[in-house]
């Protein structure tokens, strides 16, 4: 296990610990309505997945997908139109002994006043990508969402940072040579070959991050879809050229029976740590899923 698995772990026990005492609350906090009945205050909402493949034979291969994700909203206590939210993927796949994904993410945020004109929050993330280098990136802050109108909203946040990627620095060179013997048409001779050797060394930094985010959210057909659009551009706070940019689309349709729903997901992802000649990985990556959702 990895110093970013060690975290990732540190970070999802403490999740756990904090969702405990919420989750425990069986019973919704409520108060009479006008008719007699009772209102319920607020909501919970869990989903679970998990995906697992193995392929034998010509092409070998583990795959396992898995994820987990909790919501609360309403009123809370003293907490009023509040949302909380935890949400943690994983993604592992080994493909012909080669590793094909390794990442984790980890979002936990509060928004206070979350269905109102102006909703201030708090935010946590914790992420890795071992494919791309990402040993750890752990940000953490506070913002503020402005909700407009038409199911759109912009948000900011200012965030700190800590980040661990493993960067390849040139250490030597390596020398091979080959002594081909002398024979009847040709005199003995040498044949020397030579290869670039990189050490691999953790790049540690910690900074301050802007996070500017785009939002649309539609329902659509007496809410049985749903459109979920959202645009992430972070920059450095003291330096713009160094940022990340991430696109991500989720549209959801309701089936015939309630808990059960079809998902697609795309997004893609710019790092303009890798946007140069010389880099060891791409700037971009992209992905996109289908599949079912069964909400708890």
């Amino acid at each position: 296990m990895n110093k970013g698995d060690n975290l990732m772990l540190k970070y999802l026990m403490y999740s756990i610990f904090l969702l405990s005492p919420i989750m425990s609350q069986t019973d919704p906090d409520t108060s009479s309505s006008d008719d007699g009945g009772e209102e319920q205050k607020y909501a919970m909402n869990t989903s679970v997945y998990v995906d697992f493949s193995k392929n034998t034979g010509n092409t070998t291969a583990e795959i396992l997908y898995y994820g987990l994700s909790f919501g609360l909203f309403g009123d809370y206590g003293p907490l009023k139109d509040t949302e909380f939210s935890f949400n943690y993927s994983a993604n592992d796949a080994v493909v012909s002994g080669e590793q094909w994904e390794d990442d984790a993410n980890l979002i936990l945020k509060f928004d206070l006043w979350a269905s109102q004109r102006f909703s201030p929050f708090l935010f946590l993330q914790n992420e890795k990508d071992a494919i791309v280098g990402l040993n750890n990136r752990l940000n953490y802050g506070i913002g503020g969402k402005v909700n407009l109108m038409f199911g759109t909203s912009i948000s900011y946040a200012l965030l700190a940072e800590n980040e661990n990627y493993t960067t390849y620095v040139f250490e030597s060179w390596a020398y091979d040579s080959i002594y081909y013997p002398e024979d009847d048409e040709y005199l003995g001779y040498w044949e020397f070959d030579s290869t670039e050797v990189y050490a691999e060394q953790d790049s540690i930094r910690d900074f301050a991050r802007h996070s500017i985010r785009p939002k649309i959210k539609l329902k659509l057909l007496d809410g049985n879809v749903v459109f979920d659009y959202r645009f992430y551009y972070k920059p450095n706070v003291e330096d713009f050229d160094d940022y990340l940019l991430q696109n991500e689309l989720k549209v959801n349709i309701a089936t015939f029976y309630e808990a059960l729903s079809i998902y697609l997901t795309y997004s893609d992802s710019y790092n303009s740590r890798y946007d140069k000649p010389d880099a060891q990985f791409k700037p971009k990556d992209s992905s996109l899923s289908i599949g079912f959702q069964f909400d708890l």
